[in-house]
């Protein structure tokens, strides 16, 4: 008697776990090649599809950066966001800890850093992804904006001008971690996560008089 080989059934992936792993697949070129990781080509034979369903799901190469430039950034800001909106914590306990993680080894990766360049040399080039680039750095603006706002709240800092204040912070924050990917023999992370503590004890303490104002405070979960 013979018996009937099983032959297993094949699953069609959805289309929203399809784009998923083709920008998994787009992250992981990015990280390891750069710039020539934008390839269709080489991003279709990491993903071990063809290259018309690329096309399939995404309209233009720009589309599938733009969703990968999204995609992470959304998730490293969500991690950092976890790390730092703790109810248990007073208002500045919460800043500090967004310092100390905004500036984790794995934040602090090379290849990871390759990645932003690829994303930020191709802002200037294309609309979808310069709306990336403004629209997470606004969700990123805000989780800062919040964090500042719960000082003055709580009382720990004269009232200030949020927005101006989370801009500067943010570009402190950005600065250290561009010099510690490009430099990281030049100072650590503990020397830059101090100079945030310094910046914001200044503000605590009236130190950037262009700032001090009226302030809105924005209410979130995370607000005591």
């Amino acid at each position: 008697m013979t018996t009937k080989r099983h032959i297993p059934k094949f699953h069609r992936a959805t289309p929203a776990v399809r784009r998923e792993a083709l920008v998994d697949a787009t992250l992981r070129c990015l990280k390891e090649f750069g710039h020539e990781g934008v390839s269709v080509r080489r991003i279709s034979a990491a993903a071990g599809v063809s290259i018309g369903l690329i096309n399939h799901h995404f309209p233009s190469k720009s589309g599938l950066i733009a969703e990968t430039y999204e995609t992470l950034a959304l998730s490293l800001l969500e991690s950092i966001r976890h790390q730092a909106e703790n109810k248990a914590v007073a208002p500045r306990d919460r800043l500090s800890n967004f310092f100390r993680a905004s500036f984790t080894p794995e934040l602090l990766d090379p290849q990871l850093f390759n990645v932003w360049l690829v994303f930020w040399s191709m802002v200037a080039h294309s609309a979808e992804i310069r709306a990336v680039h403004f629209s997470t750095y606004g969700k990123y603006r805000s989780v800062l904006e919040s964090l500042l706002g719960q000082l003055v709240e709580s009382g720990a800092a004269p009232p200030f001008k949020l927005r101006p204040a989370a801009i500067a912070l943010s570009a402190l924050l950005d600065g250290f971690w561009v010099e510690l990917s490009l430099s990281p023999t030049v100072f650590k992370p503990r020397e830059a996560i101090a100079l945030c503590e310094d910046w914001v004890n200044a503000l605590c303490s009236g130190g950037f008089p262009r700032l001090l104002g009226s302030s809105r405070v924005k209410k979130t979960e995370a607000t005591p």
